[in-house]
């Protein structure tokens, strides 16, 4: 077995094979299944490998170098499995893998190391750092993640609430003047309030800066403010304290809610809750939140919501490849460095350099 870039001539059996394991890890149960009495969100949202479309323009190799699509092949069985990583929105040295796909007979039990083990590298020789995953709690590929490095930073509920048939409710005016429209001028205001809600380990991976949390939260839709569809909101006590944000239903996907809301106060929290739903039409409403919302996901379980699935948020730094000036050389020779102590290294050489000069002058002094 070998692992290469694919091409345009394995697009067919690309998809075929993502077809496949889509259908089977919803007859497995990994996948919740549709039925005509429990309609679930669109499939991509709760199989959690998505892409940004169901076409094959998803899956056309790319060619700009920030992104990644490999495809292991056998001599016998043709392509086994595929994986495919796109750049993380807002963060120049980091991906997101949004697909990997093996074969559930014969060779295709073994494709998905060395396809992690190639897009690692890979990564690396492009000056990559970070990798971002996905994936739903039980799925069998969790121990290859976990083997391959990766470990998890948080815990995702998908929850979801259909309520076709019944009457859209009538928002007192307390409630529904909690929320205002939010305005572009807004946005540093919602970037502290994500800082406060969220775990410092979470956010200096995701938000590093306001320029990236803003491309990469909720599906980049800060980013967008007030230039797509999704309506957003903001509540203010003494500053802004709660965000919402609403996009409409399409015929194959329900309506999209996002919540932020500080805890201080449970009835202000209950008050935007019972706000954001009144902007939500009758009909499918789902919400994904973190472990560390908990009173947000309880208070949305009172409203009948129910929590459809799970999934895990997983990440791995990679070495960075890095120059240093060898003492016995005049030439420079790269290493590779954990990313982590990378920015150590740096310091280190420019404190050394520092160090080094100020003997030079002192030795220079006259007696």
């Amino acid at each position: 077995m070998h692992v290469r870039s694919a091409n345009f001539r394995d697009l067919g059996r690309i998809e075929q094979l993502y077809r496949e394991t889509a259908a089977r890890e919803e007859g497995e149960g990994v996948i919740p299944g549709l039925s005509a009495d429990r309609p679930v969100p669109e499939a991509m949202l709760v199989r959690l490998w998505y892409a940004l479309s169901k076409t094959l323009s998803s899956l056309v190799p790319l060619s700009d170098l920030g992104d990644a699509l490999y495809v292991a092949e056998d001599d016998e069985q043709g392509i086994v499995g595929f994986i495919q990583a796109q750049g993380a929105p807002g963060q120049t040295r980091a991906w997101q893998i949004l697909n990997l796909c093996v074969a559930p007979t014969g060779r295709g039990h073994f494709a998905g190391d060395p396809l992690l083990t190639q897009l690692c590298n890979h990564g690396v020789e492009h000056g990559v750092s970070r990798f971002y995953v996905r994936i739903p709690l039980d799925h069998p590929l969790v121990a290859l993640f976990l083997e391959q490095g990766f470990t998890q930073y948080a815990t995702e509920q998908i929850l979801y609430r259909d309520d076709s048939h019944s009457q859209p409710r009538v928002v007192p005016q307390s409630e529904s003047g909690v929320l205002r429209p939010a305005r572009r001028d807004d946005a540093g205001g919602i970037y502290l309030l994500y800082l406060r809600t969220t775990p410092s380990h979470v956010a200096n991976l995701e938000g590093p800066s306001q320029k990236a949390w803003q491309a990469g939260f909720q599906q980049g839709w800060p980013a967008r403010l007030g230039k797509d569809d999704v309506r957003q909101y903001v509540g203010e006590l003494s500053g802004i304290q709660a965000w919402v944000a609403v996009r409409p239903p399409s015929p194959g996907r329900p309506t999209l809610l996002a919540i932020m809301c500080e805890g201080q106060d449970p009835q202000f929290r209950e008050e935007v809750i019972d706000a954001a739903l009144a902007q939500a039409p009758p009909g499918p409403v789902s919400c994904v939140l973190r472990h560390y919302d908990s009173e947000l996901i309880r208070s949305l379980q009172q409203r009948d919501f129910e929590i459809f699935g799970s999934q895990l948020l997983l990440v791995r730094d990679l070495a960075l490849k890095v120059r240093l000036r060898a003492e016995t050389s005049s030439k420079k020779k790269g290493v590779l460095v954990h990313a982590g102590l990378a920015r150590s290294v740096a310091s280190a050489t420019v404190v050394n350099a520092v160090t080094t000069s100020a003997r030079r002058s002192s030795t220079s002094l006259p007696r």
